[in-house]
C-alpha cells in the first residue's frame, strides 16, 4: 500500500500537461500561462511624474527657497510644449511625462503661487534631484519576464496582459472531467429516497470541486450496478481527460469497475493508499491512446471522496493545466485542542482554520461524527493532518489540506 507521498508522485508522473491555446485574458481566469510573459517594451515608456506639483531643475533650489517662472502645464496624456531651462518650471499632474530639461518634481503642497503673478511659483525648500520622478524603464525593462509560465491568471494578471500582450494569453487548455456515480441505492437530488436508498451527494460535490479547480465537467449521471450500464458509461467517460468514478471500485460482488476498466485499456497504477479516510482510492490510466485518460476510482463515502479529491484529483488537474507546483499540504497551523489518532494510518480530519489576532494561524478539529455527518463537514474549511499512532497537544503545529 502506497503512502500519500508515494501516491502523489505516481499521479504527477502520469499527468501530462495539456496542449496550449491562445484566448482572451478574461476567459483565461484560473488557467495557467503556458509560457513566460516577456515585456516587449520598457515601462514606463517615458520619465513620469509621480505627484501633482511642478517639474523643475533641482539645482535651482540648491540655496533653498526660490521663485521660478511657470512656463507650461502638462496633464496626463499630454506632452510638454517647451523644455525647462534654469529659472523655469512647469505645472505637472501625476502620470504626465516629464518635460525635457526637468529632473525633479516638487509637490504642490511644498509650493506657493505668487499672489501677484500666477505665472510664478515659490518653491519653499530645497528639492532633491530625481524627487517624485519614475524613470523610463523603472518598472519594467524590455525583455524582462513579467509573469513566469505556470502562474495562475488572476485579475491582476488580466490587467498586465491587457498592458503587455494585447489582452490575450497563451495557456494550457482546461481539462475535461467526466463523473460517474455508481450504486443501486442512489437517487437524484429531486427524488424522495425509498427504503434502502440515499441521495447522490458525491456526484454534485465532485462536479462543484472540479469546476472550482478550473475543469470543464460532464456529469454522466447515476449508473446502476450492472456490467452493461457501467461499461457504456466508462466508454463515454474515457473521452475526457479525467474520469472520476464514485463507488463500485472495491471487491464487492457488484464492484465491476476495475475489471471493466481493464477491458477498455485502462492500466491500474495503484489501488489503496495509506490514509484515513480514503484508503480504497483506485488510480489508473488509459494506455495505447493519443489521449491517455486519468481514471480515479473514488470511495463512495462522501468524506473519503472529498479527501481523495483534494489530495490527488486536484493535484492531477493542476499538473494537466501546467500550474506551478503547489503541495496540497499547508504547514504552520497551531492546534487549539488535544487530538489523538490511535489508528495505523494518517488521518485527515475535518477542521476549521483561522487567523488569530496578532498574526499566525490556528486550526480546530471539529466534533465530526463520521462519514454520515455532512452537517459538521459543512463547517470545515480544512483537513487537519495527523500521523498514525500519535498524540497531539494543543499548541503544537500541524499541517492541513485546505478545502
Amino acid at each position: 500500500m502506497l503512502s500519500v507521498t508515494e501516491a502523489l508522485k505516481e499521479v504527477s508522473r502520469h499527468a501530462s500537461r495539456l496542449t496550449t491555446q491562445e484566448c482572451p485574458a478574461m476567459e483565461a481566469m484560473g488557467m495557467a500561462l503556458a509560457e513566460d510573459l516577456i515585456s516587449p517594451v520598457e515601462s514606463p515608456a517615458f520619465d513620469k511624474a509621480m505627484m501633482d506639483g511642478f517639474a523643475l531643475i533641482a539645482a535651482d533650489t540648491d540655496s533653498g527657497s526660490v521663485n521660478l517662472e511657470v512656463v507650461d502645464e502638462i496633464t496626463a496624456g499630454k506632452t510638454a510644449s517647451e523644455a525647462i531651462e534654469p529659472g523655469k518650471a512647469a505645472r505637472i499632474m501625476t502620470g504626465a511625462p516629464m518635460p525635457p530639461g526637468a529632473d525633479s518634481v516638487v509637490m504642490v503642497e511644498d509650493t506657493q503661487i505668487d499672489s501677484e503673478n500666477v505665472n510664478r511659483v515659490q518653491i519653499l525648500h530645497q528639492v532633491k534631484q530625481g524627487s517624485h520622478v519614475l524613470k523610463q524603464g523603472g518598472l519594467l525593462t524590455k525583455g524582462q519576464v513579467v509573469i513566469p509560465a505556470g502562474s495562475v491568471i488572476r485579475p491582476v494578471e488580466v490587467g498586465i496582459l491587457a498592458d503587455l500582450a494585447g489582452g490575450k494569453a497563451i495557456v494550457r487548455r482546461r481539462p475535461t472531467v467526466a463523473i460517474i456515480s455508481t450504486g443501486d441505492e442512489l437517487v437524484g437530488p429531486n427524488i424522495e429516497p425509498g427504503p434502502g436508498q440515499i441521495r447522490n451527494t458525491n456526484g454534485p460535490m465532485l462536479q462543484a470541486m472540479a469546476t472550482e479547480s478550473g475543469a470543464i465537467v460532464k456529469q454522466l449521471g447515476i449508473v446502476r450496478d450492472n456490467r452493461d450500464d457501467l461499461a457504456a458509461a466508462i466508454t463515454e467517460g474515457l473521452q475526457a481527460d479525467v474520469l472520476l468514478i464514485s463507488g463500485g471500485m472495491s471487491v464487492g460482488v457488484k464492484d465491476f469497475g476495475p475489471q471493466l476498466l481493464a477491458e477498455q485499456g485502462v492500466e491500474k497504477i495503484f489501488h489503496k493508499v495509506q490514509l484515513k479516510p480514503g484508503k480504497p482510492l483506485w488510480f489508473g490510466q488509459q494506455i495505447d491512446t493519443d489521449t491517455p485518460t486519468l481514471v480515479f476510482g473514488l470511495p463512495g463515502n462522501p468524506v473519503s471522496s472529498l479527501v481523495c479529491y483534494h489530495l490527488f484529483v486536484r493535484s492531477a488537474l493542476n499538473e494537466l493545466m501546467g500550474r506551478s507546483y503547489e503541495s496540497p499540504f499547508v504547514p504552520g497551523f497551531l492546534l487549539t485542542r488535544d487530538f489523538f489518532n490511535p489508528g495505523n494510518r494518517p488521518v485527515f480530519f475535518p477542521a476549521f482554520a483561522s487567523r488569530k489576532d496578532g498574526g499566525g494561524a490556528t486550526i480546530s478539529p471539529l466534533n465530526w461524527k463520521g462519514s454520515a455527518d455532512l452537517a459538521t463537514l459543512a463547517k470545515a474549511n480544512a483537513l487537519a493532518y495527523f500521523e498514525a499512532n500519535s498524540q497531539y497537544e494543543a499548541g503544537q503545529f500541524v499541517s492541513a489540506v485546505m478545502v
